[in-house]
């Protein structure tokens, strides 16, 4: 019984080369019969023809059968042509690409629109979809060349859209849904993104937005970052372009707050506008009785955390459920709209304490089935009642939400604890913790000094040598810095090293959830409360290239970055990275890779739109930024002193921001004039 021969898609390679000698490689597509194919398959295969035509051009054609079988004839796919097409679109973005390195703008931007307008005559003609293989690669490219014109040419963000933008209606929820995780309770450094006061107040790199200037506010600069590794929301999906615009538009507008409460959770924001409830009470006055120290049970410690996780969904802004809020401690004691809910000593008078004890059987538990309360929850409650409902807290106006520790609070308070023996003891724990959730088959071995815990898979001989490198190291800071203190880092600083580039990258997998660039053999982790203190190093030998600066010029400059990082600021990665080049460039002056990171950083300049961009994270890849930040260091400390240049790290380390610092250390210098300084002397130009 003979069937009907179904349709199937024969693929053919076509590698030519051009009149230059350069090879261009062709896909084509064809649907024919199975017999068809076959026959073509058969005469084919292995079949090669050369042709001269003008000027050289050999075509070798392989023609290869896939056994796709294609039900529907209709599958969009550009032809050979339309393929030609979008050779040419990609060239000329590689073409515009190069134009924006140059600053020819102009033509850049020609040039992209050439290619754009290319591309969806292609995928008009051929009806793809933008997500398509054929194009969807090529569509990323080009947006991705746009944004880096915008960025280069100094563009501003366009407003999402013409009207003003609002914080309650626009804003509030792209921060409420994207960044609530890391910055509400867990005040990731030390911001907090769940109230609009948190956003105002900043974190531990000062505020998070600067009305007017988008360029200079650090929430802006996070979310569009081109490096992946710094933009946030850390480890998560990056903004859409319409979110980062939004919140940009607000910005640039005056980022003008339209809500109802600076310290209302985000999520219960609501329009000023809209107005308070015609029911609702005037406020009257609350009486706040302050803690004395010798209550046994805490409101900020014990109560707050419950009340701000269990019933601020119903009660956590301004207008509150039934006019109950819990927005702050002064709206918890002034009551709702029945009157007050918190009756200090009297524990049976107390609304709060009746309905979460469920003692009036016709009124309903709260919360609703009294879900997740705990005992001892319900046990500090009582007990907190009975005691004065006294507040230990700093202000009973703030949001409740600020008053509550953060994981890293509570954890910084127990590490405070700790004896010098004691804190030791945790490092060592905590390392072994680390080491096994990356290499749980290999016994590792280790070496100890007064500042340095030397730990890895390497001989023992090895680590002995890095641990008198570190030593040696270690008093070099002493007495650059002026440090007196009898341990560098509480607990010493962890010194991991694998003898395999296998171990270092399983490291940034498993603990950072990051790949890890070809370039990158070592990093440095510190964080405020010293649960971790440690760098991790690929050993890289000892032999110097221009590609490798060898391990002990590694182990410096990583370790002098874990030493900045210790008064728990945010540096700038230059920063990090040049002040331990630069430290590492004195122990061997004729490093073969350190004396190249000068034409590196000559390369990694070239793009640079504006002087003052190069002091911004983000601005340069993981490659660049440590032969910028070398060379920019330099720069200071010989045109301004190495006391000067101290100065300027210890502002940085305070909180100060660059500007600000240069401002202040190297006055009447600013951000441009440094820059500008610092590229002439890269050229050789006379200042």
């Amino acid at each position: 019984m003979m069937g009907r021969s179904l349709p199937v898609r024969v693929i053919a390679y076509t590698e030519v080369t051009d009149r230059d000698g350069r090879g261009l490689f062709e896909w084509t597509a064809s649907v024919e019969t199975a017999a068809v194919a076959g026959q073509r398959v058969i005469r084919g295969c292995g079949a090669m023809k050369a042709e001269r035509a003008t000027g050289f051009r050999v075509s070798l054609v392989v023609t290869t059968l896939l056994v796709l079988v294609v039900i529907d004839h209709a599958v969009a796919a550009p032809t050979a042509a339309q393929r030609r097409q979008l050779v040419v679109a990609r060239r000329t973005i590689t073409r515009a690409s190069g134009l924006i390195r140059r600053k020819k703008f102009k033509d850049a931007e020609k040039l992209l629109g050439e290619a754009e307008a290319a591309i969806k005559k292609v995928i008009e003609a051929a009806e793809l979809k933008p997500n398509d293989r054929s194009v969807a690669g090529l569509l990323k490219f080009l947006e991705l060349q746009k944004r880096q014109l915008s960025r280069k040419r100094g563009d501003k963000p366009k407003p999402a859209s013409a009207k003003a933008v609002s914080f309650v209606k626009d804003v509030a929820p792209i921060l409420a849904s994207r960044c609530g995780t890391c910055h509400g309770n867990r005040a990731s450094g030390r911001l907090r993104l769940d109230t609009f006061a948190g956003l105002a107040k900043g974190g531990r790199s000062g505020p998070a937005v600067k009305a007017g200037n988008v360029k200079a506010s650090p929430l802006l600069l996070r979310i569009a970052a081109p490096n992946a590794a710094q933009r946030m929301p850390k480890n998560g999906a990056a903004l859409t372009r319409e979110q980062i615009t939004t919140i940009a538009a607000w910005v640039s507008q005056g980022a003008k707050f339209d809500g109802n409460g600076m310290n209302t959770a985000l999520k219960s924001l609501k329009s000023a506008a809209a107005g308070a409830p015609k029911n609702k009470p005037k406020p009257g006055t609350v009486k706040i009785v302050k803690a004395t120290g010798k209550e046994k049970v805490s409101f900020v410690k014990d109560v707050a955390p419950t009340l701000t996780t269990l019933c601020a969904t119903c009660h956590g802004g301004r207008n509150g459920r039934g006019g109950f809020s819990l927005a702050t401690f002064e709206s918890l004691m002034r009551g709702s709209d029945s009157g007050r809910v918190v009756l200090p000593g009297n524990l049976d008078g107390s609304i709060i304490w009746r309905r979460v004890a469920a003692l009036d059987k016709d009124k309903q538990k709260m919360p609703p089935g009294n879900r997740r309360i705990t005992r001892e929850f319900f046990n500090s409650l009582k007990t907190w009642i009975q005691e004065g409902a006294k507040f230990d807290g700093e202000s009973a106006t703030v949001a409740m939400r600020s008053l509550v520790p953060t994981d890293e609070d509570k954890k910084a308070e127990m590490l405070a604890k700790l004896s010098a023996e004691e804190f030791n003891d945790f490092r060592e724990q905590r390392v072994d913790q680390l080491w096994e959730r990356v290499s749980n088959d290999d016994r590792p071995r280790f070496v100890k000094t007064s500042d340095f815990f030397v730990y890895g898979d390497v001989p023992a001989t090895r680590l002995q040598q890095l641990a008198e490198w570190a030593d040696d190291h270690g008093k070099q800071l002493r007495t650059m810095f002026g440090e007196k203190s009898g341990q560098l880092f509480k607990g010493r600083l962890a010194v991991v090293v694998f003898k395999e580039r296998f171990g270092y990258t399983e490291w940034n997998q498993v603990i950072h959830n990051r790949q890890t660039p070809r370039a990158m053999t070592g990093h440095s982790v510190v964080t405020p409360s010293f649960e971790d203190a440690y760098i991790v190093l690929q050993d890289v030998g000892d032999v110097v290239s221009s590609d490798s600066a060898g391990m002990r010029i590694q182990l410096i400059d990583h370790v002098t970055g874990a030493f900045l990082k210790r008064k728990g600021s945010q540096l700038p990665q230059w920063i990090v990275r040049g002040v331990g080049l630069t430290l590492a460039a004195k122990a061997d002056a004729k490093n073969e890779h350190i004396a190249g990171l000068k034409s590196t950083a000559v390369d990694a300049l070239q793009g640079l739109s504006k002087p003052e961009d190069l002091f911004a994270d983000g601005t340069f890849s993981p490659q660049q930024v440590g032969a910028v930040g070398y060379t920019l260091v330099t720069f200071m400390i010989k045109a301004g002193g190495g006391n000067r240049f101290v100065k300027f790290v210890g502002n940085l380390q305070n909180g100060t921001g660059v500007a600000g610092s240069v401002k202040a250390i190297y006055a009447p210098t600013d951000l441009k004039r440094l820059a500008s300084a610092y590229v002439r002397s890269l050229s050789g130009k006379k200042r």
